[in-house]
Formats: C-alpha cells, sequence, structure tokens
C-alpha cells in the first residue's frame, strides 16, 4: 500500500487531479473535508473556537462563518496559530484514522492536503505531488469564488512558494493547459506508482 500526498497553491486544481486519480482507482482523502467536518456543534473543536472568539464568529444558525475564520486565519497571525493549535492535530488523526480504514481496500492512498510541507506532514507519505499552476491563475479562480483580491493574495502568502513546493515534490502535475493534457500526466503518475505496488 502506497500513501500519497497531493498538495499544491490554493485553487491550483488539487481536487480536480484528486478527482481523476479517483476515477483511475485510487482512495481517497480530502484534508478540507476532514477540516470542515470539525466545524460541526457535536465536534470538540467547534465548542472551542467558539469558545476563543466567542459568539462573533458564528452566523446566524449557529454555525460556524467560515468567512471569518479565513479572515482571521490570514490578517491575524496570533488567531491564526490558535486555529491551527485547535484543528491541525484533529485533522492529523482523522487522516491516520482513515488511512488504516482504507489500507486494506486499496493499494493506492490519495490525501489532499493544502498545506502539506508547511505543517511537516510530508514525512508520513511515500511520495508528494505538488499541483503546479501560475499564481495570477490562483487567485483569479479564488476571486471567482468570491473571495477578495486581498484575501486571496492573503490565502498565497500562508503558502510556501511554488518553486519551493515543487523542488520538495516526488513528482510536479502542471495545471498550466487543458484537462486532456492534466489527464495525461495523472495517468503517467499513476502508471509509475501501480508498477511501484505489483
Amino acid at each position: 500500500m502506497l500513501k500519497i500526498a497531493i498538495t499544491g497553491l490554493p485553487a491550483s486544481g488539487k481536487s480536480t487531479v484528486t478527482k481523476m486519480f479517483k476515477s483511475l482507482g485510487a482512495e481517497i482523502i480530502d484534508a478540507d473535508i476532514i477540516c470542515h467536518s470539525l466545524f460541526s456543534p457535536s465536534e470538540t473543536a467547534y465548542h472551542e473556537i467558539l469558545n476563543y472568539f466567542g459568539k462573533k464568529c458564528l452566523n446566524k444558525n449557529d454555525t460556524l462563518n467560515k468567512d471569518f475564520l479565513r479572515h482571521k486565519l490570514i490578517f491575524s497571525p496570533k488567531d491564526r496559530k490558535i486555529l491551527e493549535n485547535i484543528l491541525h492535530p484533529k485533522i492529523y488523526e482523522r487522516i491516520k484514522k482513515r488511512i488504516q480504514e482504507l489500507e486494506k481496500k486499496g493499494k493506492i492512498i490519495i490525501v489532499e492536503i493544502p498545506l502539506l510541507f508547511e505543517v511537516g506532514w510530508e514525512r508520513e507519505f511515500d511520495f508528494t505531488i505538488v499541483v503546479d499552476a501560475d499564481e495570477d491563475i490562483c487567485i483569479k479562480r479564488l476571486i471567482s469564488k468570491g473571495i477578495s483580491e486581498d484575501e486571496a493574495k492573503g490565502l498565497l502568502s500562508l503558502h510556501l512558494s511554488a518553486e519551493k513546493k515543487k523542488e520538495k515534490a516526488d513528482w510536479v502535475i502542471e495545471n498550466k493547459s487543458d484537462l486532456i493534457y492534466l489527464y495525461e500526466q495523472v495517468k503517467y503518475v499513476w502508471q509509475r506508482l501501480n508498477r511501484l505496488t505489483s
């Protein structure tokens, strides 16, 4: 069984690449989905975040306000550290548990982790893949999702540069052309991984 981590800048196309690997037969874990699951009122993290920020972090229906939290992550180093201390250990444990559950199902497990290198989790994986896209394209994609330009640039600033990510990766998948070329690269890496498991 191989454990592979996929990372890249925000809006670089990580999820598209991950879906392509899934279509080829990989088992998938998404760190962002795990993170958002921790925002449920049934989760300890929800109450830790609420206790720290107070009710100003809630929407009218008592769900956590993701726009508020994103703003704090980007623009307040102190609040970012608190949020990371609350969320990162829990995300890490959920990922480890999910990997254990999937070990018997498939030979290749792909885990999508945006801040893989920044939090030092790459040591937990057999190989790492960076999805690379131009920073200005990533910013435009984020803005198209309703995020302000300042926040989009701020989100990218939380990451290592694309060049540094690529230096650390075992494979780089370029998302700078069309989906056909993107899929060809995914298929190439998939074939290489499968040879390692056979």
